[in-house]
Parts: structure tokens; sequence; C-alpha cells
């Protein structure tokens, strides 16, 4: 008799503690709709990351009620200076800023007026401290093709090193819409990372930001500190076989080339494991920091000066006549990485009448090599119509160029620097 009364207490607490995971769940996906928000984002004048002008739309999450700001990705924001709009559930659409934007890691952080913020409205809590575990129970959160506030389930299939960055692989769909939104560790209710990307052609293979990245980034924000990443005089060849990703392709330190094959071991005596723990680590960071690479003959170091890259947002561009000339900093080829870039070109306007096309760059306005964006707007600022000759990178081999001759009608209207 005992032994069937235990047994039925046993079934009963069985029954009940499903039933109470259950509601745990629910409760994390109920709050979820109660932090994310609908993000429309519209570009008019796009830099090179951005491709084209147009509307996006996308997912994202409130992380600070009192100061009113939203984490989502940085492919949802745009790079360029973007006009943006989000949405809490059963609320309309209100007007937000970009204020940070990470060229890293698909990150961006936006700003809405605090007292915008509807009553009922919760704020994400981080997982900050740790990597996520591999095989822990998850919630892709966000808008996947229109259907709103909608959460698709899977587990953390790894957390990896894929194209050049640190991600949380999952199996749980992420699919357009749900960008920016928040990847949830159903066992906790704490936001893991950022719903980024799936890969194309394939099943259970979707990507997320960590969110202890995210951390990072917030809290130096929040603090008045700038979380840029770095601009190191490093890079990192990629070996698939063995997932070691920290080998030296190219140092150039105190005017030469040097390490190169060399294994990153440490940077200021700290074991780094990818180069984007190496990023992150030195975010935030002045002066110096100390570089500790192993090779055939033993252990080399070097001190490098920490500079921080010039913030994304904080780019100066040339509008010339339909045309947006800028630096760019993304651009695989060094040659290139000068002020005038032609980052895009407006459909219907001058520049694209003259036959100014992305991807190429400015070598002379009215036959002088210009010297800056200033420069060029006063070489044509007090003309009707200028010559101007372009370089392009054909489209079939990337080591041959081809120079254009062009002429631009010129409106004063049409000429500004931004």
């Amino acid at each position: 008799m005992n032994r069937l009364i235990l047994l039925v207490m046993f079934f009963l607490y069985t029954a009940v503690k499903q039933s109470y995971s259950k509601s745990l769940s629910e409760i994390y996906l109920d709050d979820a709709s109660l932090y994310s928000v609908k993000l429309r984002v519209s570009v008019d004048k796009p830099f090179i990351e951005d491709k084209k002008v147009g509307l996006r739309l996308g997912s994202g999450f409130l992380v600070d009620k009192n100061k009113g700001l939203i984490i989502t990705n940085a492919h949802v924001t745009g790079s360029s200076i973007s006009k943006v709009r989000v949405a809490f559930r059963d609320n309309d659409f209100i007007s937000a800023k970009q204020v940070y934007v990470d060229p890293e890691i698909d990150m961006a952080i936006i700003k809405i007026k605090p007292s915008n913020i509807p009553s009922k409205v919760k704020e994400a809590k981080l997982m900050c401290d740790k990597k996520v575990a591999n095989g822990t129970s998850v919630a892709a959160f966000g808008h996947p093709k229109g259907l709103s506030f909608s959460a698709s389930r899977g587990i953390v299939s790894k957390y990896r090193f894929y194209r050049g960055k640190d991600v949380i692989q999952t199996d749980a769909a992420i699919n357009s819409g749900n960008s920016g939104g928040p990847l949830i560790n159903l066992d906790t209710g704490l936001v893991i990372g950022i719903n980024k990307s799936s890969f194309k052609n394939s099943q259970g293979l979707s990507f997320a930001v960590p969110s202890n990245y995210v951390c990072i980034i917030l809290n130096l924000f929040k603090q008045g500190k700038d979380p840029s990443p770095i601009n190191l005089p490093l890079r990192f060849a990629q070996d698939r076989e063995t997932e070691n990703y920290k080998k030296v392709s190219s140092f150039f330190y105190n005017g030469k080339h040097i390490e190169i094959g060399s294994l990153l071991v440490a940077v200021d005596d700290k074991k780094i494991n990818s180069p984007s723990e190496l990023s992150f680590y030195l975010r935030g960071k002045k002066g110096k920091a100390k570089l500790t690479f192993q090779n055939d003959q033993g252990i080399d170091t070097y001190y490098i000066k920490l500079k921080p890259r010039q913030k994304v947002l904080d780019r100066k561009y040339l509008y010339l006549s339909g045309a947006i000339i800028s630096k760019d900093y993304s651009s695989k080829y060094d040659d290139v990485k000068k002020p005038f870039f032609i980052h895009s070109v407006i459909d219907g306007t001058e520049a694209e009448l003259a036959g100014m096309w992305q991807h190429c760059w400015i070598k002379s306005v009215e036959k002088i090599e210009p010297k800056d964006l200033k420069q060029i707007k006063s070489l044509v600022i007090n003309k009707k119509q200028v010559d101007i000759i372009t370089r392009c990178y054909s489209s079939r081999n990337d080591a041959m160029t081809t120079d254009y001759f062009l002429k631009l009608k010129i409106n004063k209207k049409d000429i500004y620097i931004n």
C-alpha cells in the first residue's frame, strides 16, 4: 500500500514538474513579447555596406527602459544614416535614432524617448558572464515573414568561429523578419544572442550574435566610452580543417611585415582563443597592448598602440549630384581606401546619367587629383559641367582596372558634404 502511494505521488510530482517547466517557457516567451519591437528602416543615401536604397524590416529588443536603448542588427538599421521606426506590441510606430553601429559583429544600438515607452513594457535581461552551453534549449523571437511577435524553438548547436566572427549556431529557424530579435535561453529566460541570419538553401543552420560580446559593447556605450573595434595592423588566416583561426597572415609592425605564419597565443598575458576574443578584450582600452606570438623559434612579444576605428555613423560623405562619395573601410582593395570611393549612385540622378558606378573611385576632377572631399566640392561647385575620371575594377577580373572619362552636369543644390 505504501509503495502504491509513493508511486502515485511520484507520477503526480512528475506531472506537476512538467507542467511547471512548460509554464516557465511560456512565461519567458510572454515576456519577450513585452520587450521586443518591430523595426521599419529606410535608407536613402547608402554607404557600400548597405548596397542599395529602400525599406528593410526587422526586430529588436529593449535593454534599458530609463535610457530608451534598443538592440538590433547592424544589417537591419544599416551602416548609413537611416530613418528608423519601432513599434511595441499593440502600439503604433514611433521614431528612433541610431546611436551606435558596430562594423564587426552585426550589432546596432538605437534610442527612443523613454517617455514613449508603454508602461507594460519590460527590459530584456542579457546573459553576460559566460558562453552558452551546446545543447541549450532556445527560442528565436521576432516577426518572421510578417508573423508578428512569434517564436521558433531549437537548441544551441555550437558556439563557433564563422566567417571571421564568433557566433552561436542554432537549429531554431531564423527567417526574414527575425533579424535583430532575441535568442532566448528557455531554461533561464535570459537573452543569449541577437538573431542574425540563416544559412542559405539549408535547414537547421541559423546564427546569432553572442550576448557576452553584446554586453561589452552596451556597457562601454552606457559608460560614455567608445566601444568601437581597435584598428589593429593584424590579420589572420583561417584553417577550417583544424578550426584554428589565430595564424598570422599579416602583421605590419615598425614598417615591416613580420610573424607571418605565427600563432597568436595571448594579449596582455591573457590567453586568446579567437580573433573575436582579441578584439573584444581590447575594446575601450587605451595606451598599448602586449601581443604574444608562438613560432618555430619560440615566443615573440610586441607592444602596439591602441587606436579605435572611426565610428561608422561619424563618416563624412560628399553628395555629388546623386553619388555618395566617402572613404571605404570595408574594401578588399588596399589602394581603394581613399576618401573618394563611390559608395552608391541614386537612380535617376545626374551621377547615374553621367555613367558613375558604385564600387569605382574618383581619380581626377577637372584634370586635378583631389586631396580630400572639400577639394572635390570646391572644384565643381561653381561649374555647370565638369570632367571626371573614375577608376573601376573589372567585374570579371579583380586584378584589372579600367578608367572612364565622364561629363557630369552640376546643380549647386545637389552638392554638399554631410
